[in-house]
C-alpha cells in the first residue's frame, strides 16, 4: 500500500514552497524528499523539476512559473490513472457565485468557485486548453445549468463573445442544487457535468429588465466590490438588455 499519494523531489526552494501549498489545498498526503530518494518509490506521483531529474512511472515536471490549475489537473489525472481519456466535461453551476468542475472520463480532476460570469468563462476556456495540452485526443464539452436564468445567460454571453468555439450544453438543474456548505456550488457543478443537455438557442441569451434581475445585479455588484460600488437601475437595465457587459461595469472599461 502506498504510504503517500505524492512525493516532492526537488532542491528548488521556490518550487518546493509552491508545490507544498498546492498539495495542502488539494488535501493530498505527500512527502518531501531529495531527488533520487528511495521514498519516492512509495508515492504514486512524483513532482519534480527538469533540473532535479528523477525516474518514476508518474512524473509531474514543474518550474518556477508553476501554474496551479494545470498542475492540479495533471496530478489528479495521474493519481487516478487517467492516461488516454475520451471525454472531458466542464460542469458550470451559475449563480451569485459560480461552481466549476472538470471531469475527465467521469473522474473529478478540478473544482473551483469563480466570483463572476466573466471569471467563470475565462476559467472554462483555460480548462479546455489544459485538457487539449495534456490529452490531445480528448474531446471537451461544457455543460451549464439553467437554474439561474440571469447568471446562466450572463455566462453564455461571455462565452459566446470571447470563446465561441467551445461547445456548450444547457442542463436542467433539477435535483442538482444542494443547500449549505462552502463548496455546494462545486458539488452542483459536478452533478451538472454528469447530465446530458441541449444546445443553446437565441432565446437563451435574452434577458428582460425585470425588477428582480435588477436587484440581483445590484446585490452582486455590492458584494463583488465589498460595498465600494453601487449599480444604478439604468446600469443594471443596460446589462440585462446586453447594451453593456457586467464585466465592463465591474472593471470600468
Amino acid at each position: 500500500m502506498l504510504r503517500w499519494q505524492v512525493a516532492i523531489a526537488t532542491e528548488n526552494p521556490r518550487v518546493l514552497y509552491l508545490v507544498i501549498e498546492l498539495l495542502k489545498k488539494l488535501d493530498l498526503k505527500f512527502v518531501v524528499c531529495t531527488p533520487g530518494d528511495s521514498r519516492c518509490e512509495d508515492a504514486k506521483v512524483v513532482v519534480t523539476t527538469r533540473e532535479d531529474s528523477n525516474e518514476h512511472d508518474a512524473l509531474v515536471v514543474v518550474d518556477d512559473d508553476l501554474d496551479p490549475v494545470l498542475t492540479s489537473i495533471e496530478i489528479m489525472a495521474k493519481l487516478n490513472d487517467i492516461h488516454s481519456p475520451i471525454l472531458a466535461i466542464i460542469g458550470i453551476d451559475p449563480g451569485m457565485r459560480f461552481g466549476v468542475a472538470l471531469l475527465i472520463d467521469g473522474i473529478v480532476t478540478y473544482t473551483n468557485s469563480p466570483v463572476s460570469p466573466s471569471a467563470a468563462a475565462k476559467l472554462t476556456s483555460r480548462l479546455e486548453s489544459y485538457v487539449a495540452r495534456l490529452f490531445p485526443d480528448c474531446r471537451t464539452t461544457v455543460r451549464a445549468g439553467t437554474g439561474s436564468k440571469l447568471y446562466s445567460t450572463l455566462f453564455l454571453r461571455d462565452m459566446n463573445r470571447h470563446f465561441p468555439d467551445l461547445t456548450i450544453e444547457l442542463v436542467n438543474e433539477h435535483h442538482t442544487t444542494l443547500s449549505g456548505g462552502v463548496t455546494s456550488d462545486q458539488t452542483s457543478a459536478i452533478l451538472i457535468a454528469g447530465r446530458s443537455g441541449r444546445s443553446q438557442t437565441d432565446t437563451d441569451i435574452i434577458l428582460e429588465a425585470k425588477a428582480g434581475y435588477v436587484r440581483s445585479l445590484q446585490l452582486f455588484v455590492r458584494r463583488f466590490s465589498r460595498g465600494k460600488r453601487e449599480l444604478s437601475t439604468d446600469e443594471a437595465r443596460a446589462i440585462l438588455l446586453d447594451e453593456t457587459s457586467l464585466d465592463c461595469v465591474l472593471t470600468d472599461c
